[in-house]
């Protein structure tokens, strides 16, 4: 474990491999002593622990249709507790984690896999995709999104895809936040219905999404919510729901998502 550095925060990968009794030695009693100790690897430990996402099931298709060669270049490049498994070991519960990871960096797949897993929620008062969203949001990172290419060309196309699939027009000037530079907009897939995600990375405050579904339950007012940890203000009219979730304060998402539900409503 000599390039294990005592507080550092353990790989998703690695939380798993523990959960899984894959780990044995000092390998085993860091990550024990870490949660034990640490808040943050508690949490994320308490996350990966009562997931019931079926990896296998959800991932295997996207194996299946992916190119050998760019998903071993993949895991090679993850950290070397993946990349030194033997292959006849390369795809249990670990490595299929490994590759979600991976595909958060190249794409949608991965985010239409994910909320296609989660669309049997119980909750029957409309609120179900918020969880779902705000669930997945807790594993972005700033360096989910920082290098994800951002002109003003690439972004346009996007809108407009989204829109077109949601039955709304989007434009950068109506979906732009102040001082929060806008990353991606790209359309996911929830319950079978179309989900667009528009994805923003506040310099203070990390990932920010604006979320927008068809919905037919009528127009209501901005109201605030707490999941998962991530603040939302949500709102809809007679034809979308909408929902802006980030880690940044109530008061200023509140001010964000009234910017936002201005400029859509003009």
């Amino acid at each position: 474990m000599s390039d294990l550095k005592r507080h550092d925060m353990p790989s998703d990968e690695l939380l798993v491999a523990f959960l899984d009794g894959e780990l044995e030695g000092a390998e085993r009693a860091w990550i024990e002593a870490l949660i034990k100790t640490d808040d943050a690897v508690t949490a994320r430990y308490e996350f990966l622990s009562r997931s019931e996402m079926p990896f296998y099931d959800a991932f295997e298709p996207l194996l299946e249709n992916a190119p050998a060669s760019d998903l071993e270049a993949i895991l090679a490049g993850l950290p070397s507790p993946i990349a030194a498994e033997p292959r006849a070991r390369r795809w249990n519960r670990r490595g299929f984690i490994a590759a979600a990871i991976g595909l958060i960096f190249v794409g949608a797949a991965a985010d239409r896999a994910y909320l296609g897993l989660k669309d049997s929620s119980n909750e029957s008062d409309g609120s179900e995709w918020r969880s779902v969203v705000a669930e997945y949001l807790t594993l972005y990172t700033p360096e989910t999104l920082a290098n994800i290419a951002s002109d003003a060309r690439s972004q346009s196309e996007q809108l407009r895809s989204v829109g077109d699939k949601l039955g709304l027009a989007l434009t950068i000037q109506a979906i732009s936040l102040p001082d929060i530079p806008l990353k991606r907009a790209q359309v996911l897939q929830y319950d079978g219905k179309p989900l667009g995600q528009i994805a923003y990375l506040d310099p203070a405050n990390g990932p920010l999404a604006l979320c927008i579904v068809q919905s037919s339950r009528g127009t209501s007012e901005p109201r605030v919510e707490k999941r998962y940890g991530m603040n939302i203000v949500f709102w809809s009219d007679q034809a979308h729901g909408y929902m802006l979730v980030g880690h940044n304060p109530v008061d200023q998402l509140s001010g964000l998502a009234e910017h936002v539900r201005t400029a859509l409503k003009a």
